[in-house]
């Protein structure tokens, strides 16, 4: 059937209403817009939390991060608690463990090269410098008690060394003979005042006991001589020498009889000659026994405090324990030889069987220092340039009791005190100088004076008594971390180092250096060159006397002795004037090598002889340390002989009061390779607080932002 344009075709109809379409009209367009509202909604609450977590962690990271770690480095240089007190790092702190750093002494002996000219015809001194000759140092601590507030901590020590042969000079052996000045000498004759004077008191003390002094005088005036060559020979450690001094029991002979016993010994020869001696480069590091300054100790302890005097100490008070106090002091010394004895007895057992056999050093230890208990013949332990103690404790550990005690404290309470001792070695303040009234030298009388009235229990005017003060320095107060990192400048610019052989501190000030180590910025800080300089507040402890560039000890030492810096830097040249040195090189050291046109020290000289200490600012930690320092002897007057040294009876022609170089020595420690990676790591951490509270601030920020248009969006399509 046909149809017409424009006609409604009815045949479709119904094909159209029941059939479904090719091209339904579904919902799908409401369904997506619901769903993509729905994504941007979660979205948008997702970022907006997560950049308020991230903005918060960033503020925490820059903030609370910083303070943690600050903490965490105050933690580490302070000792607050018995479980610090007990780490291996602080009982043995220079030993093998992770956080332990080893400590070395470098002994450079000045070498006496004309020995028996300067003795013959009163020459110049030549000395050589000889060395270094490492020693490993090891420190022990014992009895650590924190007090009640943890500010201080109490605590005993020992040490002990090893010979580093792979770090000393090349072709160098600890057994190397260097020839230098005898300590113990030096201390009996100027105690004494003289030989003559020393003769007379062991004259006195034995086989002229019932004697008047004229007639002990008349003794020593005719046989002084070979009586002091005599002892000299039983002091030497040399086994010829020891052996024909002691000979058919001269010694008891000698005690009983007197000069008669000995007169016919031929006692010509280096090793008689008491001023010098003749020691292995382990012997003048660690110490050697001394049988004349054992015998002055011994017998004085056998026949004066064990009569009685030490009854007398144990229960004086008050004023009378004042009036006595030299003599219980000399006897606190005399006990500690005596109970010494069996170990320093023994070594020279085994320097005489090293040349003769054990039969015949038994028997030379029978008629010597085995009669110490009884004679008081004793071998008192002279201490050593690196081994204070001149003891041997690598094996054995001494009895605590027998240990002085030493009180530091913390920085628990104050960061600014960290290391600073209170008492040191059982003394909390000790006399060190007495006023002279001019700049000079003191007289063996006032030495000898010194060591009787001096007390800082009762100081009498004119002496100066030190308090201990200063620290070991090891550390600076923190300068810490914040947000900028590490501090960049340490918090004191210039700290006290206290020397406890000198009983006193030098000050340490800042360069204005900063130097590397191993990769980690440091601060420098050393001695001023005019450390040992004179001046009125520093003459008080004996600084700059009687020239500039040296230190006296001799009231600490009871002769005159000097500390200075190696090869007397930043000295008055007449000290390189009086002596002739010469260093390792060979070089012959004088004014116009050490300084330049200017006077300024030589680059070379203050690089190897200056003392320095690097510091890390944000630890406040010393991470590399050189100190360095030279102990020189001198000759005083005799105070019995006029016109003559104290050898007044071997060497009176000798001059006096010059000043003789015999060592120096260094102290160096550094901080560790793994020491150092612990620093280097928390340096790493420290340094990406600043950006790391920037950089999650901006992303927490852009995440809040994005979070914030999401949900614009989200409302706007929802509305």
């Amino acid at each position: 059937m046909m149809t017409t344009p424009k006609t409604h075709n009815t045949a479709f109809e119904t094909f159209e209403k029941g059939s479904p379409t090719a091209f339904p009209k579904l919902e799908e367009p409401k369904i997506y817009h619901r769903i993509c509202c729905c994504s941007q909604k979660v979205w948008a609450i997702v970022l907006m939390v997560m950049g308020c977590l991230t903005t918060i962690i960033g503020i925490l990271y820059g903030t609370a991060m910083p303070a943690y770690v600050n903490s965490a480095v105050e933690d580490k240089v302070v000792t607050c608690s018995a479980s610090d007190v007990a780490k291996e790092s602080y009982l043995d702190p220079y030993g093998d463990c992770d956080d332990c750093s080893p400590y070395y002494i470098s002994v450079y002996m000045l070498n006496a090269t004309n020995a028996e000219d300067y003795l013959a015809t009163n020459a110049k001194l030549q000395v050589k410098e000889m060395g270094p000759y490492v020693y490993r140092r090891r420190e022990i601590k014992l009895d650590v008690t924190l007090s009640d507030d943890d500010s201080t901590v109490t605590y005993k020590t020992y040490t002990y060394h090893t010979f580093m042969a792979d770090k000393s000079c090349d072709g160098c052996s600890d057994s190397d003979e260097i020839v230098s000045f005898d300590t113990g000498y030096f201390s009996v004759i100027a105690a004494t005042g003289g030989e003559f004077n020393l003769l007379a008191a062991v004259a006195a003390q034995s086989f002229a006991s019932t004697s008047n002094t004229t007639d002990i005088l008349a003794i020593v005036t005719e046989y002084g001589e070979q009586m002091m060559r005599w002892m000299n020979g039983l002091n030497s450690l040399d086994p010829l020498a020891m052996k024909t001094v002691t000979n058919n029991s001269t010694i008891l002979k000698f005690l009983a009889s007197g000069p008669e016993a000995i007169a016919d010994l031929d006692l010509t020869g280096f090793a008689y000659n008491g001023i010098f001696v003749k020691r292995t480069a382990s012997q003048w590091a660690l110490g050697y026994p001394s049988l004349l300054g054992g015998l002055i100790l011994g017998t004085s302890y056998i026949n004066t405090c064990e009569a009685g005097m030490n009854d007398k100490c144990s229960s004086c008070a008050g004023d009378d324990c004042l009036a006595i106090a030299s003599a219980c002091t000399q006897c606190t010394k005399g006990a500690a030889v005596v109970a010494a004895n069996n170990v320093t007895c023994a070594i020279l057992e085994a320097i005489y069987a090293a040349e003769y056999g054990d039969e015949e050093a038994a028997s030379f230890v029978a008629t010597t220092c085995g009669l110490c208990d009884s004679k008081g013949l004793c071998a008192l332990p002279l201490p050593g340039i690196a081994e204070s103690s001149g003891m041997d404790y690598s094996e054995t550990a001494p009895d605590a009791s027998s240990l002085g005690t030493y009180v530091k404290r913390t920085g628990c309470d104050d960061l600014s005190k960290i290391g600073e001792y209170e008492e040191y070695n059982g003394f909390s303040s000790a006399p060190v100088w007495v006023d002279l009234g001019e700049r000079r030298n003191p007289t063996l009388l006032e030495i000898i004076a010194f060591s009787s009235y001096a007390n800082c229990d009762a100081p009498v005017a004119n002496i100066t008594c030190f308090n201990v003060s200063g620290t070991d320095g090891t550390s600076l107060k923190p300068g810490g971390v914040t947000i900028n990192g590490m501090a960049k400048e340490t918090t004191s610019d210039a700290f006290n180092s206290y020397m406890g052989a000198a009983e006193i501190y030098i000050t340490i000030s800042s360069m204005d250096e900063k130097v590397a180590f191993s990769g980690v910025s440091l601060h420098r800080f050393g001695t001023p060159s005019d450390i040992f300089d004179y001046s009125n507040d520093k003459a008080s402890i004996g600084t700059g006397i009687p020239v500039d560039g040296l230190h006296q000890l001799s009231f600490v030492t009871g002769f005159l002795s000097y500390m200075s810096g190696p090869f007397f830097i930043y000295g008055n040249t007449s000290l390189l004037e009086a002596v002739e040195m010469t260093t390792s090189d060979g070089t012959i050291v004088t004014a116009d090598v050490m300084y330049d046109s200017n006077g300024d020290l030589q680059d070379s000289y203050l690089e190897a002889y200056s003392t320095f200490v690097d510091i890390e600012s944000g630890t406040g930690q010393t991470m590399r340390a050189r100190k360095r320092s030279q102990i020189s002897y001198a000759l005083a007057a005799s105070t019995s002989v006029s016109n003559a040294s104290m050898s007044d009876l071997l060497w009176p022609t000798l001059p006096t009061e010059v000043v003789l170089p015999t060592y120096w020595v260094q102290e160096a420690g550094e901080a560790t390779d793994s020491l150092l990676d612990t620093f280097k790591s928390t340096l790493t951490l420290v340094k990406t607080f600043l950006p790391g509270l920037i950089v999650l601030i901006i992303v927490g920020v852009v995440e809040v932002c994005g979070g914030v248009f999401l949900w614009r969006r989200y409302k706007q399509k929802a509305s």
